[in-house]
């Protein structure tokens, strides 16, 4: 433990006379950088490295798409990803307790009472297309307490339609729908044979919509919706003047769906999925549930020839293929990176851990790039820690459908390395 505590000090001091150096000019004996301030018996040696990975592509399966900050609906098809479609369902909440409509709306005749339902937008994915949205209303349970995932699925039985219609999303955010007299009758009447109303009485009536769409044209693309801001709800009119809001709150059960179509997808993509222990010529990364890239380092256990390292430096940088940019279809602004641990589950590598903001994965718009850093995690592997892997995702995977695809470690050309500075001693 002394030697290697020892050893640690002296790969800092060399760092920081190497860094001086290169700001000043150093004057010296032509003695090796910072050996002059190392005792006799001290010498380390500084050495750089390349090392080649390894890269497979996953599914991104199980993920959690519970009452997310965004709801997302539509169906993009990219050329190189295939099909994503997306799909949400929410329960919607009284804006105040106890309320009794039949004070204010005479029951017998609701000519005049109607029913729409606004929902504000706040970004899209894609190119500008016409969908066909199909406004159900659930009749299964949904709760807020539960937890979804992306596969989540509701049968035939457990929904019903109440309206379609066209949306094309333009510079007006809001988009406005008028809901069927039925539906209005139906609140109305039950609304009235309740001594009190309750949200937990009004969940138990009206238990929530479910979103769904069709292309009718163009490419196709994603909206996400700002469901719990307050421009998005249930409003009921009546006389003339008089309304009543149903909300959809943070409060409200919120669940957003996913479903990915790779047939028409790119060939490469297609036989990577297909062979998910296979290491791939490229990486690709797609959001909302779809894929994702395992990293492993077997090159790792034969490029030191002493146990005695100390990995001062290690970037991995990924870049984007040539021609894979879609201008409508953007890559992610950012990658995130975690390990998996022996149990299966997954962790932050230490190097995110102690300096996140050193950890990198920004997008360089330069050179079309990411770039980690990750000493840590190859100092643990190199002690011993056993490689299961690090998985690459874009950020904010789980509400934006960024997709990517990128040069990978078995590429013929551009192959993925990492440059790495060690000391031995």
């Amino acid at each position: 433990m002394g030697n290697l505590f020892k050893a640690r000090l002296l790969a800092v001091a060399l760092l920081m006379v190497a860094l001086t150096c290169a700001v000043v000019s150093c004057k010296d004996d032509d003695s090796p950088i910072g050996t002059g301030i190392m005792p006799s018996g001290d010498m380390m040696e500084f050495v750089c490295d390349t090392m080649g990975i390894q890269t497979f592509v996953v599914r991104d399966t199980h993920v959690e798409t519970h009452n997310r900050t965004v709801n997302l609906i539509g169906i993009v098809n990219d050329p190189i990803f295939g099909q994503t479609s997306a799909s949400c369902a929410f329960q919607v909440l009284l804006s105040t307790s106890n309320v009794q409509f039949s004070r204010e709306i005479d029951i017998e005749d609701l000519s005049d009472v109607k029913l729409s339902l606004q929902f504000k937008y706040s970004s899209m994915y894609g190119s500008p297309s016409s969908l066909k949205l199909n406004v159900n209303r659930l009749l299964t349970d949904i709760s807020f307490d539960s937890v979804y995932y992306d596969d989540t699925r509701f049968e035939d039985s457990q929904y019903e339609l109440l309206v379609s219609t066209d949306i094309n999303f333009g510079t007006d955010s809001i988009m406005k729908i008028d809901m069927p007299q039925e539906l209005v009758e139906s609140i109305v009447r039950q609304n009235a044979g309740q001594e009190t109303w309750s949200n937990s009485d009004f969940i138990d009536f009206f238990k929530g919509l479910y979103f769904t769409t069709e292309l009718n044209s163009g490419d196709g693309c994603i909206y996400a919706l700002d469901l719990i801001g307050s421009k998005s709800k249930m409003v009921l009119t009546y006389n003339d003047t008089c309304s009543f809001d149903f909300d959809i709150s943070e409060y409200s059960a919120r669940i957003n769906m996913y479903e990915h179509d790779y047939t028409n997808a790119d060939s490469e993509l297609k036989a990577a999925i297909d062979n998910p222990d296979q290491p791939t010529n490229y990486c690709f990364i797609q959001g909302l549930a779809g894929l994702k890239t395992k990293i492993k380092f077997p090159e790792l256990a034969n490029l030191f020839d002493s146990t005695n390292v100390i990995i001062n430096r290690a970037q991995l940088k990924v870049s984007l293929k040539e021609g894979s940019e879609i201008d409508m279809l953007p890559n992610p602004t950012g990658m995130s990176m975690t390990k998996i641990l022996d149990s299966g589950l997954y962790d932050f590598l230490e190097d995110y851990k102690s300096n996140s903001k050193n950890f990198g994965g920004a997008y360089n718009e330069v050179d079309k790039s990411y770039t980690f850093n990750i000493p840590l995690h190859l100092q643990d592997l190199q002690k011993g820690e056993n490689d299961n892997g690090i998985f690459m995702v874009a950020n904010e995977n789980r509400i934006i459908p960024y997709r990517a695809q990128l040069y990978g470690g078995a590429h013929e050309n551009y192959s993925v390395k990492i440059i790495i500075y060690y000391s031995k001693y």
